[in-house]
């Protein structure tokens, strides 16, 4: 028999030896009690390692002592027992939970040695006795029979493009997945903007063949679809049939590559804008050729002087004499490609008010003249007076064309939060959170966040997010908190102190166990460039939680408090009792990453100094060899990580041009979410947890 059963069975028996008549029990003379025994369920919970109620009869009354191994089992039989018996059979002691300074004696020892998180004392008349030990065993009946809590909550087609939104703007491809699956499943939208959304994910996580290989995508070309999703097919043809040519220089090869391809994109790539992706501009040029249009290419060409390949083809098409400009007009032809008008996640701003209606506001050409003389200052005057399609037709129109409606420094987003007019109306406060997710969608989820331009933008969304928020229970809305608090601290690390105010409101605002990972992260950041002793006070708000119950903490999340402590001034045993307990690295022969088997693994990232503290715990748990990259564009950096085991890809912190290196590796790519070490490490710990193979 183990210690850890003697001791338990030396309990129980101090309890047991002060009980009257039937019900003394001793396990260590009978090894057991008989199943009729009046308090056979508690002493089998307590054997068991489970919450359990013991009864120690004094002369005036009876105390009970609850037992509880773990802290969450310790508060859910606390609120069990003040739903069946407290207070009308009995009271509380006070203070009611002792914990190890308030036990004393034998017993105390040993009690805390089995409820290492406190134990709780209540108390009830010697007269009540058998029918509380009967009142017990049937609370524990009830509740062993009671099914599983769910949630019925069934999420809104709004709701659903948010998290698709915040998905794609924290890098979380599961989040947003699910999404897209809920309003397929329940079709809550149309077809064409649901497939429209696959494409944007596809896109974002690289899956280029996806694109090309769905079924449904000449359909889908054949109607009005976003421009964003116009360019994330032309991208992943490109990337998948003519990229390969050209790395070699073949472009003759990479111009047949492309006659097939010509009837589905036709029209896609008629005007790219001057910041537009290189994969576009080329796809312009290769239909150019195919068309013969010498003088479109020649204007590629000078347009974009500085790519090559264009270059290569228009020097390759035999000159062709102007034509009088009369005979230059483009004439009409009926087809059906693609019109491109973009939307801040798909088509409809709003979801679609009748069966078969598809709009409530009629789409501009992407050419056309702005009709509305609207800004988005008029937004707040919009929400505030109910104008549903002026506002509308406004963030369909600011969608088209985000740059041209220029939020400037966001002050529309902060005057429509704080007007106690809207915020106190369901239906207005469900419009400015309409707004504030097309602002997200249009100018954080673009490929060129963060802009310095839009600095004031994203501090005024920070600003709102992280009140209006605060309280919210999805994980995914802190972490897009830290998306732009990381944006504001890239661009100007004086805005720390703004980024400080609205993490301690985020944390203060619901300051539970399941926000430990996110502080932890979120305290990082901060500490990257700065020591201050401000934080202190906020580690040691979570170091009191971890200490309360460490239960389900993972190695990660040990590591990063302990060094989090450390980095903040405190020594090691100061850091050690805070956490408490020894929470310096852990030596652990079987753990998963070190079995996993890899010999080389790369990190990328700009976050050069998270990613080497991610990189010290990596190497000492798996053994094998870490890269850390961290350059703007693809070179030797990303060549060296394309041969390792595993790539974690930190998305919030990483070019586009870095991300396009591994387009030939995407199958040992795993997305970070998150910059900091932790979530480094943690994406390597779900790597492995989900093939559950050796590497």
């Amino acid at each position: 028999m183990s210690d850890n059963n003697n001791t338990i069975m030396s309990m129980l028996d101090m309890f047991g030896a002060r009980l009257p008549g039937d019900l003394a029990f001793s396990l260590s003379q009978n090894g057991n009690v008989s199943a009729d025994h009046p308090l056979a369920g508690e002493i089998a919970a307590a054997l068991g390692g489970k919450a359990a109620s013991l009864p120690y009869p004094r002369k005036q009354d009876v105390m009970w002592v609850t037992l509880g191994p773990t802290a969450e089992q310790l508060r859910r039989v606390i609120e069990d027992l003040r739903c069946w018996v407290l207070p009308s059979f009995g009271w509380e002691s006070a203070p009611s939970i002792v914990t190890e300074g308030g036990a004393s004696g034998q017993m105390g020892l040993l009690l805390l040695a089995q409820s290492p998180h406190g134990y709780f004392r209540w108390h009830s008349r010697p007269a009540d006795t058998n029918h509380l030990i009967a009142r017990l065993a049937t609370m524990r009946a009830v509740i062993a029979q009671a099914p599983a809590r769910q949630s019925q909550l069934r999420p809104t087609l709004e709701m659903l493009r948010r998290q698709f939104t915040l998905g794609l703007a924290t890098g979380d491809r599961n989040t947003a997945l699910q999404a897209i699956d809920q309003i397929d499943q329940r079709q809550l939208d149309t077809a064409s903007n649901a497939l429209s959304m696959r494409i944007r994910l596809a896109a974002a996580f690289g899956d280029d063949r996806a694109i090309v290989e769905n079924p449904q995508l000449d359909i889908l070309l054949s109607m009005q679809v976003p421009q964003r999703v116009v360019e994330s097919v032309l991208m992943a043809h490109h990337a998948v049939f003519l990229a390969d040519h050209e790395a070699t220089g073949d472009i003759k090869t990479a111009l047949a590559a492309y006659l097939p391809l010509s009837d589905r994109l036709a029209g896609l790539a008629d005007h790219p804008a001057d910041d537009a992706d290189t994969g576009v501009v080329r796809m312009a040029a290769y239909e150019a050729a195919v068309m013969e249009d010498a003088l479109r290419l020649r204007e590629l060409a000078n347009r974009f002087s500085g790519d090559t390949v264009v270059a290569t083809i228009a020097a390759s098409l035999t000159a062709i004499a102007p034509q009088p400009a009369s005979e230059l007009a483009p004439q009409p032809v009926a087809k059906t490609t693609a019109q491109s008008v973009a939307s801040p996640i798909v088509e409809l701003v709003e979801p679609p008010v009748a069966e078969g209606e598809t709009d409530r506001v009629e789409r501009a050409p992407v050419t056309a003249e702005p009709t509305l003389p609207l800004g988005w200052s008029d937004v707040p005057t919009l929400v505030a007076t109910s104008a549903h399609e002026p506002l509308a037709a406004f963030l369909q129109h600011a969608a088209l064309m985000p740059d041209a409606c220029d939020p400037g420094d966001g002050d529309f987003v902060i005057e429509l939060f704080t007007d106690s007019g809207i915020t106190a109306d369901t239906k207005k406060r469900a419009q400015a959170d309409q707004v504030l997710t097309t602002v997200i969608d249009a100018y954080v989820c673009e490929e060129r966040f963060p802009r310095r331009e839009r600095l004031t933008l994203y501090q005024a969304v920070l600003d709102i997010w992280s009140s209006s928020r605060a309280l919210s229970t999805d994980l995914i809305d802190g972490q897009l908190l830290l998306t732009m608090a990381d944006a504001l601290l890239r661009l100007d690390g004086r805005l720390e102190g703004v980024v400080a105010t609205a993490v301690t409101r985020w944390w203060e605002a619901r300051p539970v166990r399941s926000r430990l990972a996110w502080l932890g992260e979120a305290l990082e950041l901060l500490t990257e460039q700065s020591t201050a002793q401000d934080y202190l006070a906020v580690w040691y708000a979570g170091a009191g939680l971890i200490n309360i119950d460490h239960e389900g903490f993972s190695v990660a999340d040990r590591h990063l408090w302990y060094r989090l402590g450390r980095r903040l001034g405190l020594d090691v045993a100061t850091t050690d009792k805070a956490l408490g307990g020894d929470w310096q690295p852990l030596e652990a022969a079987d753990d998963p990453l070190l079995a996993a088997g890899f010999k080389k693994i790369a990190i990328v990232s700009l976050h050069e100094r998270a990613a080497r503290e991610a990189a010290a715990q990596i190497e000492h748990r798996t053994q094998a060899h870490v890269v850390i990259v961290t350059d703007h564009a693809a070179g030797e950096g990303t060549t060296s990580a394309a041969t390792a085991d595993v790539i974690l890809f930190v998305w919030g912190a990483a070019k586009h041009a870095v991300y396009r290196a591994f387009d030939k590796v995407r199958d040992r790519l795993e997305y970070v979410q998150g910059t900091g070490s932790a979530s480094i490490v943690r994406a390597l710990e779900r790597r492995v947890r989900v093939t559950g193979t050796e590497m």
